[in-house]
């Protein structure tokens, strides 16, 4: 059932794994995916202590792209995590193969998430000192 997120996971060496904390905060860790059973939908990792994890929903996400940041590659896997005898494992619940337009969609929601932001705390959008950062550019290429 889980075939496809299997092909996909495995174009990657390591996911991030996003779950809540005991005090309902997100945290993220780097796990390997390369366990992931495609039959059950399952991935047991290892989480440390320090990270205070709960049960409770999850996500796993792998990206990459290149040193230009194109080529992007992303997909995740939503899911919850389960403590079964002492091991974590996380159970996928959902997953949407990545369309070609997924990095569209990523942009579009994050000025969507930024600006639902500043509106809920009655902000305006700030302004950028695009000469800075222009005079920045320029000293880096030398």
């Amino acid at each position: 059932m889980w075939d496809e997120a299997a092909k996909w996971l495995n174009k990657f060496d390591e996911a991030v794994l996003t779950v809540r904390d005991a005090d309902g905060y997100p945290a993220s860790v780097r796990v390997r995916s390369k366990s992931y059973d495609a039959a059950t939908g399952e991935l047991a990792v290892s989480l440390p202590e320090v990270l205070r994890a709960v049960e409770g929903p999850a996500n796993l996400m792998c990206h990459s792209h290149d040193e230009k940041l194109w080529s992007l590659q992303m997909m995740s896997i939503k899911g919850t995590l389960v403590n079964s005898d002492g091991t974590w494992i996380f159970r996928s619940e959902s997953f949407q193969p990545p369309s070609k337009l997924a990095f569209v969609d990523f942009i579009r929601n994050c000025r969507r998430s930024a600006q639902k932001y500043l509106d809920k705390r009655d902000l305006a959008r700030p302004d950028v000192n695009w000469a800075a950062i222009k005079e920045i550019q320029r000293r880096a290429k030398g």
